[in-house]
């Protein structure tokens, strides 16, 4: 698999500040041809989990051989590496703090690589700024045919996040809220394989029950509030023109708790 001419861009960087600008004058400078797709710059500060949700819930729709570069990292300057992940349809490039975890578990992956040849950096690079000064002129490089062991040698392990899992008892399972989207949907721990075999489901969140899981948000009511499975394949909770969060003042790490009705 070559890369193609297609990076995106999915940081916690915000989009007051400079620093995204920064990320993509680097790649520009070095491969004026790229296409430089934002996904997001909204990750909340340093929420490595959150990141590497969204990145698994959008990977996948791009062409083969896209480069996702993806920052959120908290550890920048320390211990953590910097990685370059190759699968059979793309590459990765950014910190080894885990942000790539559900790839591992997605992906066929081909190879991993330290990022440490200083001649593919932005000179001596900024114990605060590595998304500049390394993983942007590595995706850039990479994105003009560089073969990916020039950047390092092979990383013999990653780092993987360990996302809560829910706690079977009986026909009654609990999860966990573990990230809360821009419209106040509640995205948890819950798979949809999980609850598939269920003839009935009575849901519990904070004070609320739900006697049934939707197929999509119209099935209920203006500002009521439903179950349904997203597009990430985890139960959600949301109102439909609403905002689920605010209704039920929920925040990540909140538990709910599914009783099921086997067929």
């Amino acid at each position: 698999m070559q890369p193609n001419k297609i990076v995106t861009l999915t940081t916690d960087f915000g989009q007051a500040g400079s620093y995204a600008g920064a990320v993509k004058g680097v790649l520009l400078g070095i491969n004026p041809e790229l296409r430089i797709v934002d996904i997001t710059h909204e990750i909340s500060p340093f929420n490595i989990l959150e990141g590497a949700l969204l990145l698994n819930s959008f990977y996948q729709f791009f062409p083969s051989g896209t480069i996702h570069l993806v920052v959120v990292d908290p550890g920048v300057g320390g211990k953590r590496k910097g990685i370059l992940v190759r699968t059979d349809d793309y590459f990765f490039v950014g910190p080894d703090n885990g942000v790539f975890s559900f790839i591992y578990d997605q992906e066929k992956v081909r190879g991993m690589i330290n990022l440490t040849n200083s001649e593919y950096f932005l000179g001596k690079p900024s114990s605060t700024f590595h998304a500049r000064d390394i993983f942007a002129p590595v995706s850039a490089y990479l994105s003009l045919g560089i073969n990916p062991e020039e950047f390092g040698p092979p990383a013999e392990e990653c780092l993987k996040l360990k996302l809560p899992q829910p706690v079977q008892k009986k026909n009654r399972l609990t999860g966990e809220i573990v990230y809360i989207d821009n419209f106040g949907n509640l995205v948890t721990n819950i798979e949809a394989n999980s609850i598939a075999k269920a003839r009935r489901i009575q849901i519990r969140i904070k004070n609320k029950k739900l006697n049934r899981l939707n197929l999509f948000y119209e099935q209920e009511k203006k500002g009521k509030l439903l179950a349904l499975i997203g597009s990430s394949n985890f139960l959600e909770i949301a109102v439909n023109q609403g905002d689920a969060q605010k209704l039920l003042k929920a925040k990540t790490g909140d538990k709910i708790t599914i009783a099921k009705i086997k067929k």
